[in-house]
């Protein structure tokens, strides 16, 4: 316990994903050693891709499997739970994946979900080269309890990322309001009602279209030759009704 306690600790001082995903996997081979290499899977909107691996057979047994659409990994980032496969080449429930995995080199795998709340976020799968390791309930028990505490360090890496980029995009839509402020003589609102039509018009994000006013500090489609008919329009109209 107090080593998990520890490593709790130690992932949740990572503040951003990428970091936290090599992490993981880093820690995860170092408290199973049967593990020659880990990768952690994610389910996305467009599939399922390799958010950290810690060497490149495992990413290639990942890749595999996204692209037949069969595999340990995939069975528990849908299902939950977690799967062993003692001999992958001949293992009856990959007909396809297995073969393939085993000519990579893989023996064995055992395939840890990765949830949130009971729904399933991906999976942690760690790989073998030899036939028959993970059959020790203990590491199994050892992998299930990690992936707990894997799941709360993502997440938490997923909210603060999530909150600085929301925290950054304000700070780049204020000083685009400051630049349409200046440049048109409009308060508050009606700059980021400018932004806000510009947004709709060019079908562009809204921090996108800041980014890009802050970059060239103009405003996009003003010309030179409209400015002062542009400053008027949205002195008199900002909301261009």
């Amino acid at each position: 316990m107090a080593v998990f306690a520890a490593l709790a600790a130690k992932l949740q001082q990572e503040p951003d994903e990428a970091i936290t995903s090599l992490a993981i996997v880093s820690r995860m081979r170092e408290l199973v050693p049967e593990a020659e290499q880990v990768s952690l899977t994610v389910s996305t909107s467009r599939g399922h891709r390799t958010l950290a691996s810690s060497g490149p057979s495992a990413s290639e047994a990942d890749a595999l499997q996204y692209a037949l659409g069969e595999g340990p990994c995939l069975e528990v980032a849908g299902t939950g739970g977690w799967l062993r496969s003692g001999d992958v080449g001949a293992d009856g429930r990959y007909p396809v994946w297995g073969p393939r995995a085993s000519e990579l080199g893989i023996g064995s795998v055992l395939a840890v979900a990765v949830t949130d709340r009971d729904d399933p976020l991906g999976a942690l799968s760690l790989y073998s080269s030899r036939t028959g390791a993970f059959a020790d309930r203990d590491v199994v028990d050892t992998a299930i309890v990690y992936a707990v505490h894997a799941t709360t360090a993502l997440s938490s890496a997923r909210h603060a990322s999530t909150l600085q980029t929301a925290v950054s995009s304000r700070h780049v839509i204020g000083m685009a309001q400051g630049i349409a402020m200046e440049r048109y003589g409009i308060d508050q609102h009606q700059s980021f009602e400018l932004l806000r039509r510009l947004s709709s018009t060019a079908n562009v994000k809204l921090r996108d279209v800041a980014q890009q006013i802050v970059e060239t500090r103009t405003i996009p489609h003003d010309r030179s030759d409209e400015s002062d008919a542009g400053a008027e329009e949205w002195t008199a109209d900002p909301a261009g009704d």
